[in-house]
């Protein structure tokens, strides 16, 4: 099932008529500057309305919402997916973010999942295009699909795969745009790069080895015995604070296995909602800890997705796997 919805300003998800998403009324430690929000702050924020005080942690001022040029199903700015893959709990939704909705620029985040060939295993992958390169909406786009009709186990030879990938990203992507000027007509423009993150679980959902590999900062993050775990913590900034990416760093790739079961989730997201999560130890993250130890009906899990928060303006991609088959009435 796909549902696609015209992108639009969320009225929030908290307490009626405060306009905070809920986990924002647990209190949230925002990264890259340190604000804690949390219930003092949403009191606070409540009286200066009538006191005259100036509210603390505004939430970002309303923006005109611009369309890429147009808008049709096959590229949307929401894309939200739920339902199961054998005895695989599927959870999927990719938002364009804020700062793409007032350029008028496309969702440059992708995700896929596809049940294997021999119906195994769930292949899961998310890409997140680099904004420096042109046409990286393609290249995330490709990478994805590459990705998830490959024959991928836990086993495989995880290079091997990425070199593929690498491969069909370059082909689909040599003949887009002039490579002589950039996103604004001047300057030089690298030709389109993307990260990509792959997730492979046994399809029965029950006891076995999944396995994680990844280019780039996309991160994986795996909820076992309710507590989560970065699969692939941040190994430091690369020159210019650029991260890696298909098709030139084959190199950098990283690879992870985990043991599998029922009652584990693993989370595939773009650092758009990966940053919110703090590797697993932020507000937001423990509070899912409790809200999707099993899978959330599409609506609660878009609202989880889609916060407002005017330090978080990327696109946000979310692919999440839970272990056995669930309650999948998903409306």
């Amino acid at each position: 099932m796909t549902v696609t919805v015209t992108p639009g300003q969320r009225q929030g998800g908290g307490e009626p008529g405060s306009g905070w998403p809920w986990w924002l009324l647990s209190g949230l430690v925002v990264g890259g500057g340190g604000v804690l929000l949390g219930q003092e702050l949403v009191r606070r924020r409540t009286r200066g309305a009538g006191d005259g005080r100036t509210p603390l942690g505004p939430l970002p001022q309303p923006l005109p919402v611009l369309l890429a040029g147009g808008a049709d199903s096959r590229a949307p700015g929401v894309a939200l997916d739920g339902g199961m893959l054998a005895q695989t709990t599927v959870r999927a939704v990719s938002l364009r973010g804020r700062r793409h909705r007032y350029r008028g620029e496309p969702l440059q985040d992708a995700y896929a999942v596809r049940l294997s060939a021999d119906g195994r295993w769930v292949i899961a992958a998310v890409a997140d295009g680099l904004g420096s390169t042109q046409h990286a909406e393609h290249a995330a786009a490709v990478a994805v699909r590459a990705a998830t009709n490959l024959s991928l186990t836990p086993g495989l030879g995880w290079h091997a795969a990425f070199a593929t990938i690498a491969g069909e990203v370059m082909r689909a992507t040599s003949g887009l745009g002039d490579r002589r000027t950039g996103r604004h007509g001047a300057g030089a423009s690298d030709p389109p790069a993307t990260t990509l993150t792959i997730g492979v679980v046994p399809a029965d959902g029950r006891r076995g080895i999944a396995a994680c590999a990844a280019i780039g900062d996309s991160p994986a993050l795996w909820l076992h015995d309710g507590t989560w775990t970065e699969l692939f913590p941040p190994e430091g900034q690369r020159p210019g604070n650029v991260t890696s990416a298909l098709p030139d760093d084959l190199g950098e790739l990283r690879e992870r296995q985990i043991d599998w079961g029922p009652g584990d989730v693993l989370v595939l997201c773009s650092d758009g909602f990966g940053t919110a999560m703090g590797g697993g130890g932020s507000v937001l993250a423990q509070r899912l800890v409790t809200s999707w130890s099993s899978p959330p009906a599409l609506r609660s899990f878009l609202c989880d997705v889609d916060f407002h928060l005017s330090t978080y303006d990327d696109d946000r991609t979310v692919l999440a796997l839970w272990a056995g088959r669930h309650d999948t009435a998903v409306l």
